[in-house]
């Protein structure tokens, strides 16, 4: 059963909800009156209000290849929202990610500027999806680690079961750029025993940075605990993640 808002936070997402509708339908226009191939096809928009359980975690969109189009974390509303464009997808699944396991909807078409006005409800997410990693056996369980330099630049690392440190050669995110669209990747990092892999990151759009891990064969994998904050703290400081499993390239 979908929750109900009162109050303050109900007024805000009528609102957030009447400017997303707007924001859809200006694209829209602004679409049908320019020349398709100079403009870039209008996103669908997926979002929803009722996750109060899971504020913190991160509904990703998955396309019928199964790569990443789009992802939101949920706010400590509840709320969320994914825009996925539709020269990426033709249909999408979207996962609820926690620790406690995953979920997802099922298909869903991406259309131009589409939009529904009511969102999605925690109940659509209603497929339990086992975790492929731990489908495939052995795991191993790491952090990635980060601190800013003196250059301000940001390093990344891996700290491996033991509590060692691992430095891959490729490992300095920029102080400036790039935009949230695009991840850079680390060299790879070996932990032995045939476990390897490359530390992913971006600038979010409020300036943070954000960090995941990838392992070939598998969707990129994002702890928890991932943004490393716009500013501070300085070199002296490593800042961990929370704990990833991950599984041998496949």
């Amino acid at each position: 059963m979908r929750s109900i808002l009162f109050g303050g936070a109900a007024r805000r997402w009528s609102l957030s909800v009447a400017l997303l509708a707007g924001l859809a339908t200006l694209i829209v226009s602004l679409a049908a009156t320019t020349n398709a191939q100079d403009n870039p096809r209008p996103p669908h928009w997926f979002w929803g209000t009722d996750m109060d359980r899971y504020v913190g975690d991160m509904i990703v969109a998955i396309n019928e290849s199964g790569v990443q189009v789009g992802a939101s974390d949920i706010d400590n509303q509840g709320g969320w929202a994914v825009t996925v464009s539709p020269d990426e997808a033709r249909t999408v699944t979207l996962r609820l990610v926690t620790d406690s396991g995953n979920r997802e909807t099922g298909q869903l078409d991406v259309m131009d500027g589409g939009f529904d006005p009511d969102g999605l409800s925690i109940s659509e997410f209603s497929n339990r999806v086992t975790d492929e990693i731990e489908a495939t056996g052995d795991t191993l369980s790491v952090r990635i680690i980060a601190r800013r330099a003196e250059d301000g630049r940001i390093e990344f690392g891996m700290r491996d079961p033991d509590g060692e440190d691992i430095f891959p050669r490729a490992r300095y995110f920029p102080a400036t750029g790039p935009d949230h669209n695009r991840f850079l990747r680390s060299s790879e990092i070996d932990f032995g025993d045939g476990f390897t892999g490359r530390i992913i990151a971006r600038r979010a759009p409020d300036g943070r940075v954000e960090f995941g891990f990838r392992v070939e064969g598998y969707e990129d994998i994002f702890p928890r605990a991932r943004y490393f904050p716009a500013t501070g703290p300085d070199h002296n400081r490593f800042l961990r993640s929370s704990e990833i499993e991950i599984g041998q390239p496949r």
